[in-house]
């Protein structure tokens, strides 16, 4: 009995063994689940079981993941290395297949409704650096400030189909700070949040730029913060992705040394703001300090293999301290939290001693984001350390249809060709949820092996972002990449509409730090609309492109119609003058009413869902609401800061945007205001703090009018086929 017994046992070992050989390298159940869950998310209930995806970590290559698209039982497989490669699997048969392009307007389809093809033969892409980061500490708060959990999820599951694997995550970074400063130092709630900054400032202040400003923040706002934070990185975290946390450089409140009696280091100000003051990172109060961080980012956050760090960050100052050593005593504080961590590093405006990281933290250690390599080519400048090719195609939200197609394609591949040392590629918006199409190129390149012929792949992107193959759609997109889309110069995102600016007959930029002149021949842009208004498709991804190129039209037309007025004043001409200056204004009312037939373009999209963040908790008020709203939401997009920060600091107008219910009730009013006191008015500040502050308007999130019918109006009333 006794040897029967050891028999059965050593035959269960062998298949066990067995087994273990074929399959297990297999997806396990907790990534079938995780997997089938994102497929119901963005392809519909039936979705699973249309669509076989895989994992084998048998793919695997050294610092290379693969995915493979086949077919198994008579469905679509996609088989990839890594849960990541996995996803971006899938989105390639989506757009090269299957002809469905998932994107921030269009989030999601039900896949009972497409044809879904097998492969012919199996198709395999292995990416060329592990590596692909995503997000800038401002997206949190131009555009992700806003965002309840239902829009979070929409964007882990964005990321998982573009094959994100390293993603910035500073949500919960105020609950972090607000349990380290009350439960270690004695700041009561009050002190805490004089420091604190409020919802749609949060990205600064995390940058060690300003303190306080927007709040102060409720006690429900931290309990909603720490929920949030815990979905977001359990989300990511199921979907293969490792996020990047929020590290410690010697950020301190103001009131820290008075408070504590630890010695601190005024840092000046940013754009008006008073600074929050640091410790010196070589000091022995450092270590203390920055433990005590560390500890309370991992009760929040866990652990993570990557850091991000922007020590002495836009004009920090130094005097005083031994730059060299600091970056010592930063790498080793990091370590001593996590010893497997990685210092991510964004290379933003350096000043000379900021390149001394490079030569205190050894290779291997330190992940350099170039953080605008589209614009200003930077890659070779960092010695051995791993780089990452990052796109910047936004600053501040400002609405524009841009981006630089052509030149991405070729700066990779010849980084990838010149740079041993680069490891990934990256998007770092300010802003997002504008030009979709830059980020589905970006995404794909690490896993080409060869620069793509662009103008096949824009056909191939035309077919899957209608679902259909249509020449004109086709003539529209290659127009537009002959003009908007091809960008090369350092522009700091879209060129600006001058309608948006602040009333003047010479509007050189509607922020300080833009531009209006057109780098493109603006009647391509013109002939790209009709030829789009001309396929005559349906759809989502249809509507949202017909309405955007449109607004350009309108867009561009504002600067040379300003001109009229302009010469017509010079010629003291008042006919001309006021025939221009109505037909400016009534392009301003009609850009409004187009982009009020597509939600994307609507403000209300923005002001309600900052309000909406007060309804995930019981105990927000009202009051809370409007907070969120007016303080926030609308400052942010307006004069931005108080009175110094707007004027001289410069920063008012830095996130304007070209959306319905603000061109009408916000730049029209300012224009009109502006010519009915005979172009004298000058207390902007004044108007635009009332706007954010006390027009109580709320603001629709349901789309009016057809957008069809609308854009063939205003192309015909505006911009006459030639």
């Amino acid at each position: 009995m006794k040897r029967t017994n050891l028999t059965l046992k050593l035959l269960i070992i062998n298949l066990i063994i067995l087994l273990n050989s074929t399959i297990g390298f297999a997806t396990t159940k907790e990534e079938r689940k995780n997997l089938d869950s994102f497929l119901m998310r963005i392809g519909g209930a039936r979705a699973a079981e249309l669509i076989i995806l895989d994992v084998d970590k048998k793919l695997s290559q050294p610092d290379k993941e693969v995915y493979i698209i086949g077919s198994k039982e008579g469905k679509p497989r996609i088989v990839g290395s890594t849960l990541s490669a996995t996803t971006v699997g899938l989105n390639f048969y989506l757009n090269h297949y299957a002809k469905i392009n998932l994107t921030w307007n269009q989030p999601k389809v039900s896949f009972v409704d497409y044809r879904l093809p097998l492969p012919m033969q199996e198709e395999k892409h292995t990416c060329a650096t592990p590596y692909r980061y995503y997000l800038n500490y401002c997206t949190f708060s131009y555009s992700m400030s806003v965002w309840t959990w239902d829009r979070w999820e929409r964007e882990i599951d964005w990321m998982a189909l573009h094959g994100i694997n390293m993603p910035l995550q500073i949500v919960g970074l105020d609950v972090v700070w607000y349990n380290l400063l009350t439960q270690h130092y004695s700041y009561t709630s009050n002190e805490a949040n004089e420091f604190i900054a409020g919802p749609c400032f949060q990205a600064w202040w995390g940058m060690n730029n300003l303190e306080g400003w927007g709040g102060r923040n409720p006690q429900w706002w931290y309990e909603r913060q720490a929920i949030l934070a815990h979905k977001i990185l359990e989300r990511e975290r199921s979907l293969g992705m490792e996020p990047v946390l929020p590290g410690y450089s010697g950020m301190l409140p103001a009131s820290f040394s008075k408070k504590t009696g630890i010695p601190s280091i005024e840092q000046g100000t940013w754009c008006g703001f008073r600074r929050p003051v640091i410790i010196d990172p070589n000091s022995k109060d450092f270590k203390s300090v920055s433990q005590l961080y560390y500890k309370e980012l991992e009760k929040l956050m866990g652990k993570s293999r990557f850091y991000s760090i922007d020590p002495f960050h836009e004009g920090a100052r130094t005097n005083g301290i031994d730059v060299p050593a600091a970056y010592r005593s930063i790498r080793k504080a990091m370590v001593a939290a996590n010893s497997k961590a990685k210092w991510v590093i964004q290379q933003w405006q350096w000043s000379k001693s900021q390149y001394e990281v490079l030569k205190q933290v050894e290779p291997g250690r330190l992940i350099v984001l170039d953080l605008f390599s589209d614009g200003r080519y930077n890659i070779n400048n960092y010695g051995n350390h791993e780089v990452v090719y990052c796109s910047l195609p936004n600053f501040g939200g400002r609405t524009g249809l841009f981006g630089r197609i052509d030149r991405i394609a070729e700066n990779w591949f010849d980084a990838l060709g010149s740079k041993a040392n680069l490891k990934g590629i990256g998007a770092t918006p300010e802003a997002i949820e504008q030009t979709p199409v830059q980020y589905d190129l970006l995404f794909e390149l690490p896993w080409m092996t060869a620069s793509p012929d662009i103008e096949k792949w824009m056909n191939d992107y035309s077919d899957a972002r209608y679902s259909v193959i249509n020449k004109d759609a086709r003539k529209s997109w290659a127009l537009l990449r002959e003009s908007a889309l091809n960008c090369r110069s350092d522009l700091q995102g879209p060129h600006e509409a001058v309608m948006c600016g602040r009333p003047s007959l010479n509007v050189k930029s509607v922020s300080t730090w833009g531009g209006s002149e057109i780098f493109y021949d603006s009647q391509k842009v013109v002939n790209a609309a009709y030829l789009l208004l001309e396929a005559d498709l349906d759809g989502n991804n249809y509507q949202y492109d017909l309405i955007d190129i449109t607004r350009q039209v309108l867009s561009d037309l504002s600067k040379s119609v300003l001109n009229n007025i302009k010469e017509a004043n010079l010629r003291g001409d008042s006919l001309a003058f006021s025939k221009s200056r109505d037909f400016f204004l009534e392009l301003i009312l009609d850009t409004d009413r187009l982009l009020s037939s597509h939600p994307s373009f609507m403000i209300g999209e923005w002001t309600e869902m900052a309000r909406d963040m007060a309804d995930e908790s019981e105990k927000a008020t009202e009051l809370d609401a409007d907070w969120l709203e007016h303080n926030n939401a609308r400052t942010l997009i307006t004069v931005w800061g108080d009175r110094k920060n707007s004027e001289e600091g410069g920063l008012h107008d830095y996130s304007y945007r070209q959306k319905s219910g603000i061109l009408k009730d916000f730049y029209y009013a300012r224009w009109r205001k502006w010519f009915d006191s005979d172009m004298k008015y000058d207390k902007w500040f004044e108007f635009e703090q009332d706007w954010a502050l006390n027009n109580k308007t709320r603001y629709p999130v349901s789309p009016t009018g057809d957008a069809k019918k609308i854009c063939r109006e205003l192309l015909t009333k505006y911009a006459p086929r030639m």
